[in-house]
C-alpha cells in the first residue's frame, strides 16, 4: 500500500502577475514532489492561493473593483491564470485545491479563533499597537524590515492606542523555540533566522485589521483577520482539501516549502499556531527557497509590474530549460536568470532523443549485447543521484545527472558501443535513467 507524502504548498497571493521567480521556487519544490512520486508515494500537494489580504483588495481596486463579492470573484478568475502559468512550466500539483477565503478556510479560521479565545491565548484589549499610516490599519512587528520600515509601504509605523485582537506570543517563546528546533530545516542555517526572530519579539501578534475586505472577525464591525492568521492554518486548509473536513487536529505534514523572506511571518506563525492547537510541529521538513533577482540584484515582485515573465523564456528554452536552471541552484540562495543553464536543460532533452534513436538503430541492425560492468557503474551513479535528492541537494543531483548523461553515457559509453555490442544494456540503462530525469525535467 502506498504511503502519503503531505506537502504544505504556499498559496501565492493574488496581487499581480506571476513571474519567473515564482517558477524558480515552485519548481525546486516540484522536484522534491516528483522524487517522492518516484519513490511511490501518494502526494497531497494542493493547488491553492491567498485572496483575503490587502494586496488582493489593492489589485482589484486598481481595476475599479470595490465590492467585496466582486473582489472575491475577480481573485478566483485571476487564480485560473496563475494555475495555467504553473502548469505550462511543468508544476504538477495533486488534484486537491483550496483558497484562503473558501467555506472550509472560514470555518477553520473561526474554529481556531474560538479555541484560542477559550485558552486565553487570543485576547481583545485596549492597548498600544503598530499602525501603518498609508494602509490605515494596524500591523504586526513581523511586517517591519530591518530598518524599522513597514515592508509593504516603505514608511515608518506609528504607535496608536485602541481596541484590537491579539495572540499572546511573548509568553510562549521558549515553547515555540523548542518546536523550531524539532523541524528539519533545509538548509539548516535558516533555522537560526527563526530563533533570532524569537529573541527580537517585543509585541504580541496583532491579528485584527481595520478594513472592509477580508475575513471578518466574529461579532466585530469593520474588523478582519490579519492575512497571516489564516495563512498560519495552511496545514489545516491543505488537509481539508483531502478530507473535506475542517479539523484543527491533523497529522504532521512531511514538508513545507517557502522563501526565506517570510520565515518570521508565515513559517513562524504556522509553527506557533501548530504549537497552540496541537502541541506539535506543523511539518517534519521546512524547505527554504531563494529569490530570482533582476539585473540590479533586486528580487522580482508581482505588484511592481517590471518582473520577467515566464513565457518568453519558456518559448526559448521550453519547460526542460527552466526546470534544469531551477534545479541547478542551491536551496535558499538568491540567483539571477541564467540562460546558459537553461540551454543545458533543453540540450539534455534533445540529446536524450538522439541517444535513443542511435541505440534503437544499433539494436535493429543486430548489433546487440550486454555489459554487467556498465550496469554496475550506472547503478553507482544512480544511487549517488538519488541520495542527493533525498538530502534536498538539488544542485548536486542536477550536476551529477548532467555529468553522467553527457560525459559518461553519451560521450563514453555510446562511443564504446560503436566498437562492441552493448546496446541492450545501454537501452536498459536509458529506460531507467529517463525515470530519474523525469524528477527534474
Amino acid at each position: 500500500m502506498k504511503t502519503n507524502y503531505l506537502i504544505d504548498t504556499p498559496p501565492p497571493t493574488i496581487s499581480g502577475n506571476l513571474h519567473i521567480g515564482h517558477i524558480f521556487s515552485y519548481t525546486q519544490a516540484d522536484i522534491i514532489a516528483n522524487y517522492q512520486r518516484y519513490l511511490g508515494k501518494n502526494l497531497l500537494y494542493p493547488w491553492c492561493y491567498d485572496n483575503n489580504g490587502i494586496p488582493t483588495g489593492k489589485l482589484a481596486s486598481s481595476k475599479g473593483i470595490k465590492d467585496k463579492e466582486e473582489i472575491l470573484n475577480f481573485s478566483i478568475e485571476k487564480s485560473k491564470e496563475y494555475l495555467s502559468t504553473f502548469k505550462s512550466c511543468g508544476i504538477n500539483f495533486s488534484d486537491n485545491s483550496y483558497y484562503t477565503f473558501d467555506k472550509n478556510a472560514i470555518e477553520i479560521a473561526y474554529k481556531a479563533f474560538e479555541f484560542l479565545k477559550e485558552k486565553g491565548i487570543a485576547y481583545k484589549a485596549e492597548t498600544e499597537f503598530l499602525w501603518c499610516p498609508k494602509q490605515k490599519c494596524s500591523i504586526s512587528q513581523s511586517e517591519l524590515d530591518d530598518s524599522g520600515r513597514i515592508e509593504r509601504s516603505g514608511e515608518f509605523p506609528e504607535i496608536k492606542k485602541g481596541l484590537g485582537w491579539f495572540i499572546n506570543i511573548k509568553d510562549h517563546i521558549p515553547q515555540i523555540k523548542e518546536k523550531i528546533n524539532q523541524i528539519d530545516w533545509k538548509p539548516e542555517r535558516f533555522k537560526q533566522n527563526a530563533l533570532n526572530w524569537c529573541d527580537n519579539i517585543k509585541w504580541d501578534w496583532s491579528i485584527s485589521r481595520e478594513r472592509h475586505y477580508g475575513m471578518s472577525i466574529p461579532n466585530e464591525e469593520n474588523m478582519t483577520f490579519d492575512t497571516w492568521f489564516i495563512s498560519s492554518l495552511t496545514p489545516q486548509l491543505a488537509n481539508s482539501s483531502l478530507t473535506n473536513q475542517t479539523d484543527l487536529n491533523i497529522p504532521i505534514f512531511d514538508m513545507r516549502f517557502q522563501s526565506h523572506d517570510i520565515i518570521r511571518t508565515w513559517a513562524f506563525y504556522t509553527i506557533a499556531m501548530s504549537y497552540y492547537l496541537n502541541n506539535q510541529i506543523p511539518w517534519k521538513t521546512l524547505m527554504i527557497t531563494g529569490h530570482t533577482l533582476d539585473g540590479n540584484g533586486n528580487k522580482f515582485s508581482k505588484s511592481s509590474g517590471g518582473a520577467t515573465l515566464p513565457k518568453p523564456l519558456l518559448d526559448r528554452y521550453k519547460t526542460s530549460g527552466l526546470r534544469y536552471w531551477a534545479s541547478s541552484n542551491t536551496l535558499g540562495t538568491d540567483t539571477k536568470i541564467d540562460e546558459d543553464k537553461m540551454k543545458m536543460g533543453w540540450r539534455i532533452e534533445n540529446k536524450l532523443i538522439n541517444a535513443q534513436k542511435f541505440i534503437d538503430m544499433q539494436i535493429s541492425n543486430g548489433w546487440i549485447g550486454e555489459s554487467p560492468k556498465l550496469m554496475d557503474e550506472y547503478l553507482s551513479y544512480k544511487k549517488s543521484i538519488l541520495e542527493h535528492f533525498d538530502k534536498f541537494e538539488l544542485d548536486k543531483a542536477s550536476d551529477e545527472l548532467y555529468y553522467f548523461f553527457w560525459d559518461i553515457f553519451c560521450s563514453k559509453w555510446i562511443e564504446e558501443s560503436k566498437k562492441e555490442p552493448i546496446c541492450l544494456t545501454l537501452n536498459e540503462i536509458l529506460k531507467d535513467f529517463k525515470l530519474i530525469l523525469k524528477i527534474i525535467l
